[in-house]
């Protein structure tokens, strides 16, 4: 059985690297670490939530670390994650004290802020809040107020002084942003570009800023509308943009063997817009979804249902969910695997929308998870509700809104229902004894192991549905359509056979001929209960059961004969 473990959410660093992100890192060595210009130099790594920029952050931490190693140059690394002090009104304190960790010049540095009282503290806080809220670049700001003025500067030559002291030795600062783009609150954002630009925008410093580009952008232009595209382009001197992942890379992240499951998951992250983090938790999904149907299949075990749990049809399934039509009733997606219309397909999976009398994608990803479940409707099916119950239960999903509508409704008395929908549903295992079902469609529905004692069905579509392990104990079966295309065990099948033809025999004795749809089924259903022993358990079939099939066959037809006058026997 295919299987992987769990993936993490770690930055990989370079010994992971099956995104082949060293492409970028040998670059960045080349022509931003080895640089001889010691003047400030700001990149910026851009890409999409979940698109691995954090595992680049971690390659180019290794990178530099192996640079200190070998004395080809000399680092200090500033690791810093801004939305972990998300509920600081600024962030220059706790990236000094990020810093002040490893040297000490900085250590004393804090102390002097600390120790200057409030009033400093106070004034960076407001930096970060009031010129958000006037709508002004900090310098703009201070230009104004004096006193605030004259603290900045003092501030500005001291963190300039420990900078000289901590790179004279041509050691060099390197501050790696990661996550800003995690702050919520835009003022922060801007606040802390502005104060890196006011009071670390010094020599011997290079700054690496990971983040989703248009959310940084968003926050700006919320500070300084319109001007967050020209703001960034000259606060970062260059700007990285991380191109899609290939499929082939991103289905190595599991450790997977199987070249099968390797391909499909290819085709699955085209859906997820080659988003490495996206498919990690799919596929994280997926397998402990998988072990619940393996435990499910344990506790159950009926001889009257086998399945082998899937990870190709669990995948599936948590995309399958992303349509409100499916998760609505999970069971559709039965039909729609039978769909030969593209245009049907996608409309009664929802995933367009009416614009004006014109139909469109609800998202790219719809566009995508469209196109892959339509080529993959006839690869990989769930065929039967009790299959497709599986996987919808095991990722959380309610599939027993009909069984226990039926339940309910039936509990107090017998009860009738008319015209009912129940196609494709899973209704195993239910109590539905002495209910009646009047013209309701059953097509493909799932009754294996129902209580149906009693119960009668009139005028119903029964195609293709499974009863078996049912108690089937004085079931009516009366003007049903479909009787000769059930996907019943042959033993059950005969029983609701012999039931039919009684039930038939009981209704026509005085009343007149029955009309021909009627009375055909009838023959044909022990026909078929004889292909299906010849086609699925050929080793249960002896010729005594074929000789009794064959004569009861021959019987309903002559009787049907008598009172009919014509049949097809195609």
């Amino acid at each position: 059985m295919s299987t992987f473990k769990l993936l993490d959410d770690q930055p990989v660093g370079s010994n992971g690297d099956r995104l082949h992100f060293h492409r970028f890192v040998n670059a960045i060595e080349n022509h931003v670490l080895k640089r001889e210009s010691t003047a400030p130099f700001v990149v910026g790594i851009y890409g999409k939530w979940g698109s691995g920029k954090s595992s680049l952050m971690a390659m180019i931490a290794d990178k530099l670390r192996t640079s200190e190693t070998n004395n080809t140059s000399s680092w200090e690394i500033v690791e810093f994650s801004p939305w972990m002090y998300r509920n600081e009104k600024s962030l220059l304190l706790p990236l000094l004290a990020t810093i002040a960790k490893k040297q000490p010049v900085f250590a004393k540095l804090i102390n002097e802020i600390v120790k200057s009282g409030p009033g400093l503290i106070k004034m960076l806080s407001q930096m970060s809040i009031e010129t958000a809220t006037a709508g002004l670049p900090l310098l703009t700001f201070l230009s104004g107020i004096r006193q605030q003025k004259e603290e900045a500067r003092d501030l500005r030559e001291k963190i300039e002084a420990a900078v000289k002291e901590v790179t004279s030795s041509g050691k060099r600062l390197v501050f790696l942003i990661d996550d800003l783009d995690r702050c919520h609150d835009p003022a922060q954002i801007v606040g802390l570009l502005e104060q890196i630009k006011l009071f670390l925008h010094l020599d011997h410093c290079l700054f690496f800023i990971c983040a989703d580009k248009e959310q940084i952008i968003k926050a700006i232009n919320k500070q300084f509308p319109g001007e967050g595209a020209n703001y960034l382009e000259k606060f970062v001197q260059l700007g990285i943009e991380l191109p899609p992942h290939q499929s082939h890379h991103l289905a190595t992240l599991p450790a997977i063997e199987e070249p099968e499951l390797r391909r499909y998951l290819m085709r699955i992250a085209e859906v997820l817009e080659h988003n490495p983090r996206k498919l990690k938790q799919l596929c994280n999904q997926a397998l402990i979804a998988r072990e619940v149907i393996e435990q499910e299949m344990l506790r159950v075990q009926s001889p009257s249902f086998r399945h082998e749990p899937s990870l190709e049809l669990m995948l599936k399934w948590l995309l399958l969910k992303e349509s409100e039509s499916i998760r609505d009733d999970p069971y559709r997606y039965l039909a729609l695997e039978r769909q030969e219309n593209f245009e049907d397909f996608v409309r009664e999976l929802g995933l367009k929308v009416d614009n004006n009398g014109k139909q469109e994608w609800r998202s790219e990803f719809h566009s995508r998870l469209a196109v892959f479940l339509w080529y993959d409707r006839t690869s990989h099916r769930y065929l039967n509700p009790r299959i497709l119950s599986l996987y919808a239960r095991a990722s959380g999903e309610d599939t027993s809104r009909s069984r226990g509508y039926i339940e309910t409704k039936n509990i107090d008395s017998d009860y009738q229902f008319q015209h009912e929908n129940f196609a494709n549903t899973d209704l195993s295992g239910g109590h539905f004894s002495g209910a009646t079902f009047v013209d309701c469609d059953f097509s493909f529905a799932d009754l294996q192991g129902a209580d149906l004692s009693n119960a009668t069905f009139r005028g119903c579509n029964l195609n293709g549905v499974r009863f078996n392990g049912a108690t089937l104990e004085n079931t009516r079966w009366e003007w049903c359509q479909s009787l000769d295309a059930l996907e019943t065990e042959p033993v059950i099948y005969e029983m609701i056979a012999d039931q039919s033809v009684a039930n038939w025999r009981e209704k026509h004795a005085t009343e007149p001929a029955p009309q021909e749809w009627e009375s055909e089924q009838l023959f044909k259903m022990y026909k078929t209960i004889l292909t299906r022993y010849e086609d699925e358990l050929p080793h249960l079939l002896n010729e005594e059961t074929r000789q009794r099939l064959v004569e009861k066959g021959r019987t309903v037809r002559d009787e049907i004969l008598d009172r009919v006058g014509r049949i097809s026997v195609a």
